[in-house]
């Protein structure tokens, strides 16, 4: 066997690290690109919306030999599930990454409170104006669906965004942009 002292081997050279890369010259605010991208999710949001609202009221003047609250609780059901399957694939771009279920029960839960408010508004309405028709029952309706469908947006909003890494843009330089919400 021999003898010789043994040479313990030196440890591996590392390189420094690299310092992250700064953002391209002239690149827009990384604000200013979330403003943007918000904004055109809230375009989005009012574009199905609309499309909600517009099923809504072919379903329940198709429906008006039924009383108005009835078919108001047909029209909300028919056009949630529209809807929402809108927001899921349209507003937020969610369906590769969200399971149908956690987008409908979220739009389901806030149509349900939606409902509940609309249908208040709807009966007092009724009870207020007994004389007026279908179109002012729809109205009343169509307004309350209005102020519902912000806070629908908020939380639709929150449940289904797209992550930052996932935004046109979100990367400048291999340095992911943080959203500032």
């Amino acid at each position: 066997m021999d003898t010789a002292a043994r040479v313990a081997p030196a440890p591996p050279v590392r390189p420094a690290p690299r310092p992250a890369p700064r953002p391209l010259a002239g690149a827009p605010a990384v604000a200013g690109r979330t403003r943007r991208a918000e904004a055109w999710t809230l375009l989005r949001f009012a574009a199905a919306g609309l499309s909600g609202n517009a099923a809504h009221a072919a379903v329940f003047l198709a429906a008006a030999a039924l009383p108005a609250a009835v078919a108001h609780v047909l029209a909300t059901a028919l056009s949630t599930l529209v809807t929402t399957e809108l927001h899921r694939r349209f507003t937020f771009r969610a369906a590769a990454r969200t399971p149908w279920y956690r987008g409908h029960g979220t739009g389901g839960a806030a149509a349900a409170a939606g409902l509940a408010a609309s249908t208040g508004a709807l009966l007092a309405q009724q009870h207020l104006f007994p004389l007026a028709g279908h179109l002012a029952a729809l109205l009343v309706v169509q307004l309350t669906t209005a102020a519902v469908g912000t806070v629908n947006f908020l939380l639709l909003r929150a449940v289904l965004r797209t992550p930052v890494g996932e935004l046109p843009g979100a990367r400048f330089g291999g340095v992911a942009v943080r959203r500032s919400s």
